[in-house]
Parts: structure tokens; C-alpha cells; sequence
């Protein structure tokens, strides 16, 4: 009893406790849970609902659908599971939730939009879980989930729809470790077991999870020391070459070599502090973010020096217990979670880099994460220096933490919100371009082909509008509700070929087909004109006013 009061008075005082038990950690209570998760919807309402009611599809958003829905071979369970496992064998659980997600949302744009939005709640949600069983404030955890939500480096996650596959995979490995900890602070295996059918699911979603479950315990160790954390780290790392064996063996990707590798390390490398000035600093012009980088580089070192010089009250801060050196490890495991979230990618192709772009900025879909906790525990580490030697501003340090927090969010709402409008933009060319064939051909009998030219390709960077072969080949067939038809975008670098049978577009493999003549229909999207081109020689002598549109509309993201 005397030992247990003469600690909370060293707490209360704001000296070091060396050691704590086990058990001193503990799994935030249900309703704790519930009222984050619906502090995050009301969230996500409010930044991303007008996007959910008149957004968009692109992209993979249409071939999936329509693979499901129009599945070649005819729409039975054996044949869209084929179709599936052609494209996802290496990621089995997609082979079931994509068609999955499909047949139960249909093509209906605000229901996979909203199931899209609220995935990111759940993960948001699991953030806050974990940081509260870490000990972390509420009021610190829960503006963490929120920046989250809106953090505009990894939007494509928020606003395209096909995005899930990936944030699926985190949602279900952040749902693991919560387990994980939970089983761990209760010395339950059983609940180890469940985490470890959770990490493998999460490796056959999307691997890019792989090396944060090969470290996860070093928060065993730091929970539970290492005699109780040896044999729950082991079986995760079995779990993980199990799961990674199945990636390895059944991927169709080719491989690069380690030159290639070495190569997109490299452009990796380059890339990621642009993200991280970014995620500092997200107005403005580039110099300003590495200036951030430098000043949050700076606060961290003073933070460690701080630290290490052991000043009277140099851990502990009056947030029951976290102070500097909490701060210092949350900050330290933000960049490891980044630096993690991109190892994946090495051995991707060079497309997978790191970006501020479109459909581009998945590729930050894990590290993002870890660089927005990162950012905040930057400003946590500030404020706790700066008001360290004064006892009435320390009072106010979380208010103040939590003011700056609130500060970077808007910043995130405000660049998010400029994105969205592109997105919404390059929807609507979509939309148009739909509506146009609409108009021109209301009724397309089966087998015939459409051929869309003289239209942009892009929005802007990593924002589609048509831009892939396969891409307005699948929305026409959901535009029409026939598998039957097909269409495809004239894009820059390629041309119509008129040849003996039919017509066919050059420099696209991707095409594989011949549109017979009598079947093919020629269509100027910018001005209307059109032609059905009946033998080689009609072809030939309208097919040079189809041309390519411009590739890109704009160039701001």
C-alpha cells in the first residue's frame, strides 16, 4: 500500500518511474471505442460526404465492377472467381471480396464511395485503440485518428473506391495487433492465435503489411518484456513467411532484378521526404516543406538532448505520465511505420514511388500513417520542451499540443478539399463522355465497338479520366448493362488501324482484338462527329480525323 502511494506520488511530482507492470497497460473499453468511431463519422461526413453523394468511379472502380457484373463467360460463381484468381491469385482474399463488394454494392457510385469512407473510419478508429492502450490521451489519440481521415498525401484511399484492397489489408493487420496487445496484456494465447489468422489475412489482402507484423514485437517486448513476448513474436514471424511464401510462389509479376531494385530504392529514397515535408507543412511551395523537415529534425534532436542530459522532470509530463520521452519513442515508431510502409514497393515497378498524386499517393497508403503520428509527436515534442521550465505554461501544453493539431488538420481539409474538386472535375469529363456516346448510339447491339477519340486522357497528374484501354471498355458495359459491348479511348501514342477485317488501335497490346467493320463506330467526344465505317476503304478515309486528345488537362494536384 505504502509502495503503491509513494508511486502515484512520484507520478504526481513528475519524476521518472523506471519500471511499470504489465498489466498497467489495458484495452480502451467498448464505449470508449464507439463514441471515437462516431466522432470520426461525423468527421468523415463533413469533409468527404459531398464526395460520396455525386463522386465518381475510375479506373479499376469500372473494370472490377464490370468483371463482376458482366463476367466473360456468362455471370455464374465459378466463372467470377476464375476471372478473379486470373487477376488476384497472389492476394487470395481479393479474389472473394471483390466480386463480393460488387454484388452486394452493384455499380450504385455513393454505396462504394460511402463503404470506401468508412473503411477509413474502422482504421482510423484502430489507431485510436492502439494509441490508447500505448497510454496516449485520449483528446492526442483521437486527433491522430482524425488527421487520418484527412490527410490529403494518401486521398486516393478516401476518393477511389478501388483503393480498398490496400487499406483493406491495413484495417485487418491494425485489427491484429490490437488483438495481439489485448491477448498480451491479458496472458491469453487464444487471443494471440485469432491475431495470428488476422496477420496472415492481411498479408494475402495486400503484403505491403508484411514488415510492420515482422516488428510488431517490439511493442511485445515493451508490454510484456521479452520472456513473455519471445514465443507471440516468434509465431508472427512464422505467420509472415507463411503468408509471404503464398505471395512469392503464386504472383505473375515479373521480376526486376536487384539493378532495378536498387534503382527504385533509390527513387524511394529521393521521394520520401517530400511527402514528409509535406505532411509538416502542407501549403505552399516546396522549399517551405524542407524548411519544416529541418525545424521538426531540430526539434527532435533538442528533444533527445533534452532527454539524455536527464533534467529533473525530463520524461514525465501532467498528462498522467506521458511526457518527452513518450513523446521521442511515438515519434521514433511514426518513421519506422513509414519507412516499413514503402519497403514493399523496392521490388515493385518504378511506378510504385512515393507521390503526392491522384491515384499515385496509395503508394503512401501505409506510410502516410506513420508520418502524420510521426508529425504530430513532433509538435508534442516542441511544446513539452518549450514549456518544460515553466510550470503554469506546462499546465496549458496539451491544450496547446492539441491546438497546433487542430491547426495542421485544417491544412489537410483545406488541401483535400481543392482535391476533391479535381476529382469531382474529372468525374464529370467522364460522365460527359458516357452521356455523349449515350446520345449518339441510345441503342448498341451486341458485339459492337465503340472507338473514343479526340478527348483528354487525364485530369490532371494521377487523376484519370479515360485513360487506359480497358477503363471505358468496362464502363460502357455498366453503362449499358451489356457485356457485350465494348469501347475504347484513342490516347496519345496511339492511332486507329484500318486493317483487312476490321479495326484494330496501334501500339496498344493491351487491345488484343480487331473490331470487325459494320461493328466498329467512330467518335469525336469533343465535337459529336461520327462514323461507322463499313469496309477498310471507308475506314481509311475517315479514320485520320480520329485522333488523341491532349493527355493531361492541367498539371495541379
Amino acid at each position: 500500500m505504502a509502495a503503491a502511494v509513494r508511486t502515484e506520488e512520484i507520478e504526481r511530482e513528475g519524476l521518472q518511474v523506471v519500471s511499470r507492470p504489465a498489466n498497467d497497460y489495458s484495452v480502451p473499453s467498448l464505449r470508449e471505442a464507439m463514441l471515437a468511431f462516431l466522432a470520426l463519422v461525423a468527421l468523415a461526413a463533413a469533409a468527404l460526404g459531398s464526395w460520396v453523394l455525386d463522386g465518381g468511379f475510375f479506373l479499376d472502380d469500372w473494370a472490377d465492377s464490370a468483371g463482376t457484373l458482366f463476367t466473360p463467360g456468362g455471370r455464374t460463381v465459378g466463372n467470377v472467381l476464375s476471372y478473379f484468381n486470373n487477376l488476384f491469385e497472389f492476394r487470395p482474399v481479393l479474389v472473394i471480396f471483390t466480386p463480393l463488394k460488387y454484388t452486394l454494392l452493384g455499380t450504385d457510385i455513393t454505396l462504394n464511395l460511402a463503404w470506401t469512407v468508412l473503411l477509413g473510419v474502422l482504421v482510423g478508429t484502430l489507431m485510436y485503440t492502439l494509441l490508447r492502450t500505448l497510454r496516449l490521451p485520449w483528446y492526442h489519440a483521437w486527433l491522430i485518428a482524425a488527421l487520418s481521415l484527412v490527410y490529403p498525401w494518401y486521398d486516393s484511399l478516401r476518393i477511389w473506391a478501388s483503393a480498398n484492397p490496400g487499406l483493406l489489408g491495413i484495417f485487418i493487420f491494425v485489427a491484429g495487433l490490437q488483438v495481439a496487445l489485448a491477448g498480451l496484456i491479458r496472458r491469453d494465447w487464444r487471443l494471440h492465435l485469432a491475431a495470428l489468422v488476422l496477420y496472415l489475412l492481411s498479408i494475402l489482402t495486400y503484403e505491403i503489411t508484411a514488415p510492420l507484423i515482422v516488428f510488431a514485437g517490439l511493442l511485445y517486448v515493451i508490454i510484456g518484456g521479452w520472456r513473455e513476448a519471445r514465443f507471440r513474436w516468434a509465431a508472427d514471424l512464422a505467420t509472415v513467411a507463411l503468408g509471404m511464401s503464398w505471395v512469392a510462389t503464386h504472383t505473375n509479376r515479373a521480376v526486376s532484378g536487384l539493378s532495378a531494385d536498387v534503382t527504385h530504392l533509390r527513387e524511394i529514397i529521393e521521394a520520401a521526404p517530400t511527402i514528409a515535408g509535406r505532411t509538416l507543412y502542407t501549403l505552399g511551395p516546396v522549399p517551405r516543406t524542407g524548411l519544416a523537415l529541418g525545424l521538426a529534425t531540430v526539434v527532435l534532436l533538442v528533444g533527445i538532448s533534452v532527454f539524455f542530459l536527464g533534467r529533473r522532470d525530463g520524461t514525465r509530463g501532467p498528462e498522467r505520465g506521458w511526457g518527452l520521452r513518450e513523446w521521442l519513442v511515438l515519434a521514433g515508431g511514426g518513421l519506422i511505420i513509414a519507412v516499413l510502409g514503402w519497403v514493399m514497393f523496392i521490388p515493385a515497378d518504378p511506378y510504385y514511388t512515393p507521390s503526392l498524386f491522384g491515384v499515385t499517393n496509395r503508394v503512401n497508403m501505409l506510410s502516410g500513417y506513420g508520418l502524420l503520428i510521426a508529425a504530430y509527436a513532433v509538435i508534442g515534442t516542441g511544446v513539452w520542451v518549450v514549456t518544460s521550465r515553466r510550470p503554469f505554461w506546462r499546465r496549458w501544453a496539451p491544450m496547446a499540443t492539441v491546438g497546433l493539431g487542430l491547426l495542421l488538420g485544417a491544412t489537410y481539409l483545406h488541401v483535400l478539399e481543392r482535391h476533391v474538386g479535381i476529382w469531382r472535375d474529372a468525374y464529370r469529363a467522364e460522365r460527359s463522355a458516357l452521356d455523349r456516346i449515350r446520345s449518339q448510339y441510345p441503342d448498341l447491339r451486341d458485339g459492337a465497338t465503340v472507338f473514343a477519340s479526340d478527348y483528354p486522357a487525364y485530369e490532371t497528374l494521377g487523376v484519370p479520366i479515360f485513360a487506359f484501354p480497358w477503363d471505358l471498355n468496362a464502363a460502357i458495359k455498366d453503362e449499358y448493362e451489356n457485356g457485350e459491348l465494348s469501347a475504347y479511348p484513342v490516347l496519345p501514342g496511339t492511332e486507329l488501324e484500318c486493317k483487312p477485317t476490321g479495326v484494330s488501335l496501334s501500339n496498344e497490346g493491351s487491345l488484343g482484338t480487331i473490331a470487325p467493320y459494320g461493328a466498329a463506330r467512330f467518335l469525336n467526344l469533343a465535337t459529336g462527329q461520327h462514323a461507322e465505317p463499313r469496309d477498310r476503304r471507308e475506314c481509311e478515309a475517315v479514320a485520320g480525323e480520329y485522333v488523341a486528345g491532349p493527355e493531361y488537362v492541367r498539371y495541379d494536384y
